[in-house]
């Protein structure tokens, strides 16, 4: 991990002092507050075997935590706190209900062999976080669609409501829904209450204060006073104190016998899918928190490291009977940036949660049972509203104009939300592991449906887009009458077989007019095998029938150029066409339409300087007064004439050959003149620098009219000047006229370009529940 983070500077004894003691109490408070929610989900997740192992449950959760914590601290890059998580709860809820009625939980040892079977599920599970990272497989969980995480958040918040509502109402973890909510007990759901809004009113008002250690608090003292009036049948029950169990090695042997001999192909199968499941949700856990951690840190660790110390944590978690962890962006975020320059924060905070384990029991033990379940409802809604409901708004908004409406914007939403509501819905009805099968399943489609989009991002032809060359106004008019005989398609996203072949019937519908093709390739990222044996096959037909497709944007080594020029057939009609730039293709193109229409484009002899565009309408009497002041200059090709920054010392009118503009360094033009053309009158008429830099493009002739022979012409010819003055309007005009167009053409594209979907939070789902540890 390399980064670096301010470190206190030394500070007197005393100030040293409060600065310790500030982080310490951040620390301890952090671990009060999450150490009720992990009993909490401890209780959840083993909800199944029964009231009386709830206190054995608590105490395996909380040692869960501390066993993570330490671990996944010593081999990772620290600054990670993890835990139980309300998704693994619910996963491990589900498991458990299911072996408790296979004939694993048969026998005397029927519990015991449940938690064997849920210990070997979890270290399968940690054994796969490890090969995650061993083989760099974690950026295939990074890819997962912003939909289908959304949708799985959604899912498990709404099955934490289900599960914890008749908690908040009264009743014990495990409670169905239906039960909960036909017979309340409503002395405690008002304790519930109280920790929900106490918890809600401090993450809004006071968010630097623990809200979750607040609302238990409030729990707590508005029951214990309640308790004076009617009990415990009135007000709820409390946690009770954790207890670690004493497992008899004996035992322990004869409990994973009894799991080898009981375990079937049906439940074998059970427990990989959980296994599977599991390691995908840590997985997607620890690389979304070291991410959002890493950005808040300014630091830079390896998140293939992360992934394999949070897998052998989860395997140390198993094999000391506590459950699985993952780390919590919320929980961390609430440890971390108070104390940034303590690096060994995640151990503290786990020891911090083993001093409440062995000493604080008999404060777990007051803590309300409704009030962990008021502080879950809220976690679960939390998570349910962004998932559920944000894309509904943001049709609404489109509905009331408050919004840029677009048809294709609003089925991006619609389609995005049908997909989180469809991964929510399947958590909600088949349970979490059928979920992430959906949603895999929803990734793929997405990413189909993705590729599925026209690669042809614009389309214009020659009479709205051309080259940079600018050329003597007859050249130029003749291009914009004739400019739909070359059509540019400029591409984005990938070359398989489905745009490819999309593509093909798009260049088949041009007409036949059409000589010249340009595809612009700047924005395709990968090209496979079968796309570019489509392309090569209709580049060989173009050719066969005198017409040409060019390929702009790939250099000569570009690995996807290379991959064209493999599949081009030894019996091609022509090789390939490649350009390194469109505006060169451009300007090609050009060029061969200008030759077929029968137009001069190239000429060894220099055109007379009557038919340039800074001497249009001059009598032979004016013209031979500026011709008078001009001296003809010859520049070899690749020539430099002017630099960036040159003082504007004369314009040049070129009669031979062709002088390009670009930038020092560069090798893409900023524009190029053709013969009959005038450069340099900006700086001229200015009596500024030179703002580019001109090169020859081939040998160049050029008269040289130097800024002081124009200042005497205005002085001593007028009349003269004037015509001069209007001619380089004129040019300018023109140019500036082909800027504009070429302005639209971007200001459309960018346009284009703008985000179709709901844009997610730059926090993933794992921070939109920060009110709670979550």
């Amino acid at each position: 991990m390399s980064g670096s983070v301010d470190v206190p500077a030394r500070l007197p004894r005393l100030e040293q002092a409060r600065h310790w003691a500030s982080r310490a109490a951040v620390t301890v408070s952090a671990a009060l507050a999450h150490v009720p929610e992990n009993a909490a989900y401890g209780l959840m997740a083993m909800a199944p075997l029964g009231l009386a192992f709830g206190p054995t449950a608590m105490a395996l959760a909380i040692l869960g935590a501390v066993v993570a914590n330490t671990v996944a601290h010593l081999l990772g890059g620290g600054r990670l706190a993890s835990g139980p998580r309300s998704s693994l709860a619910l996963l491990t809820a589900g498991l458990v209900a299911t072996l408790v009625d296979s004939p694993v939980a048969e026998g005397d040892l029927g519990v015991l062999q449940v938690l064997v079977s849920v210990a070997l599920a979890v270290v399968g599970a940690g054994l796969l976080q490890c090969l995650f990272g061993w083989l760099g497989l974690g950026n295939l969980v990074k890819f997962t669609p912003y939909p289908v995480r959304l949708g799985l958040t959604g899912g498990i918040g709404l099955l934490l409501l289900i599960t914890a509502l008749p908690v908040m109402l009264g009743h014990r973890f495990g409670t169905s829904l239906l039960a909960g909510g036909l017979a309340p007990d409503w002395g405690a759901a008002a304790v519930g209450a109280c920790a929900l809004a106490t918890c809600w009113l401090v993450a809004r008002h006071v968010p630097r204060v623990p809200p979750v250690l607040l609302g238990m608090i409030a729990a707590t003292a508005l029951h214990e006073v309640l308790l004076g009036h009617g009990g415990v049948a009135v007000w709820g029950r409390t946690l009770g104190v954790p207890q670690l169990p004493t497992f008899d090695a004996g035992l322990l042997v004869q409990a994973v016998n009894g799991v080898v001999e009981h375990v079937d192909f049906r439940t074998g199968t059970l427990l990989a899918v959980y296994a599977v499941t599991l390691a995908l949700l840590c997985s997607m856990d620890t690389l979304i928190t070291t991410s959002i951690i890493d950005g808040r840190l300014r630091l830079r660790r390896s998140a293939d490291r992360e992934l394999v110390a949070q897998g052998v944590a989860n395997i140390a978690t198993a094999l000391c009977g506590g459950h699985a962890a993952s780390p919590s962006a919320a929980r961390t975020l609430a440890l971390v940036p108070p104390q940034p320059e303590v690096r060994r924060v995640a151990l503290f905070y786990a020891l911090a949660m083993l001093l409440v384990l062995v000493s604080g029991q008999q404060w777990l033990a007051v803590l309300p049972e409704s009030a962990l379940g008021g502080l879950l409802v809220l976690q679960g809604a939390q998570m349910v509203a962004p998932a559920l409901l944000r894309a509904p708004k943001g049709l609404l908004r489109l509905r009331q104009g408050h919004a840029d409406p677009s048809r294709g914007e609003a089925r991006a939403l619609v389609g995005n939300w049908a997909v989180t509501v469809a991964v929510a819905l399947s958590a909600l009805i088949w349970g979490l592991g059928s979920a992430v099968l959906i949603g895999a399943s929803c990734a793929v489609l997405l990413f189909v449906r993705a590729n599925m989009r026209d690669v042809v991002r614009h389309l214009s032809t020659g009479e709205s887009r051309g080259s940079l060359k600018v050329r003597p106004a007859p050249v130029r008019d003749a291009l914009r009458r004739e400019g739909r005989r070359i059509a540019l398609f400029e591409l984005e996203g990938s070359l398989f077989f489905g745009t490819a072949d999309a593509l093909q019937s798009r260049l088949q519908q041009l007409p036949e007019t059409v000589g010249t093709a340009i595809l612009d390739l700047r924005q395709v990222q990968d090209i496979d095998i079968t796309a570019a044996r489509i392309l090569t096959e209709v580049a060989d037909d173009w050719a066969r029938r005198g017409r040409r497709l060019v390929f702009a944007e790939w250099p000569v080594d570009d690995s996807r150029r290379q991959l064209l020029e493999a599949m081009t057939d030894a019996g091609s009609a022509d090789p390939l066409q490649f350009s390194d730039d469109v505006d060169r293709a451009l300007e090609h193109a050009e060029d061969r339409l200008i030759e077929r229409l029968g137009l001069q484009v190239h000429s060894d002899e220099a055109i007379p300087l009557a038919e340039t565009s800074l001497m249009r309408g001059l009598t032979p009497g004016t013209r031979a007064v500026v011709e008078a002041a001009m001296q003809v200059l010859h520049f070899p090709r690749d020539t430099v004439i002017f630099r960036l920054g040159d003082p504007g010392d004369g314009l040049y009118v070129v009669t031979r050959g062709e002088v390009g503009l670009r930038l020092p360094g560069s090798s893409r033009r900023l524009a190029s003149f053709a013969a009959g053309v005038t450069i340099g009158e900006i700086a001229v008429l200015s009596h500024e620098t030179r703002s580019a830099e001109a090169v020859a493009e081939s040998d160049v002739t050029a008269c040289f009219l130097p800024t002081t022979a124009f200042d005497r012409l205005l002085r001593d010819h007028p009349d003269v000047a004037a015509l001069l003055l209007k001619n380089m309007a004129l040019h300018l005009s023109d140019r500036v006229r082909g800027l504009t167009g070429d302005l639209t053409h971007w200001v459309s594209r960018a346009a284009a370009k703008r985000p179709l979907t709901d844009q997610p939070r730059a926090a993933s789902y794992s921070t939109d529940v920060g009110m709670t540890g979550e």
